[in-house]
């Protein structure tokens, strides 16, 4: 549901940087597959030490193991701007606060690069109506549940 509900208000882009998701997130494989198969750019994120660098998605046969066991993109690409980052989180409130993973990996690459809209995918259990974050923590422009697409300001 989440996959179909941000593909019907999202799909008019040409470039997203998704994750290769892994335990209890938001599974992103059938979405990646959609969008490379649409002919969309499709970034995903390289574990760099305490940062994360960009590359592209040229096929599962393309990818490595990496950081965590994650699979990601062998080279970094060199990124000017992508029109939609989507995010995983822990938890997210109803002002698209989120909570990662404790190492801040997501917070820095939204405030370095360039993007036209970030996105969080979550399900509804993650939801909370508040919780405390840092200055820090960028929260989402969207977030999409099973349920509903939830925006900042409005």
């Amino acid at each position: 549901m989440i996959t179909e509900r941000f593909l019907a208000e999202y799909s008019g882009s040409e470039s997203y940087l998704l994750y290769h998701s892994t335990m209890n997130e938001v599974h992103t494989h059938q979405l990646i597959e959609i969008l490379y198969g649409m002919k969309k750019i499709v970034f995903l994120p390289i574990v760099n030490g305490d940062s994360l660098d960009i590359g592209v998605f040229k096929g599962w046969d393309c990818l490595s193991s990496g950081a965590f066991g994650i699979l990601e993109p062998v080279e970094c690409a060199d990124i000017k701007h992508i029109d939609i980052a989507v995010v995983p989180g822990v938890a997210f409130d109803k002002r698209l606060h989120r909570i990662g993973y404790g190492k801040g990996y997501y917070d820095r690459l939204l405030r370095a690069a360039r993007f036209g809209l970030s996105v969080g995918f979550a399900f509804e259990c993650q939801l909370f109506d508040e919780f405390d974050y840092e200055p820090h923590d960028i929260p989402m422009d969207v977030l999409v549940t099973e349920n509903y697409i939830y925006r900042r300001n409005s």
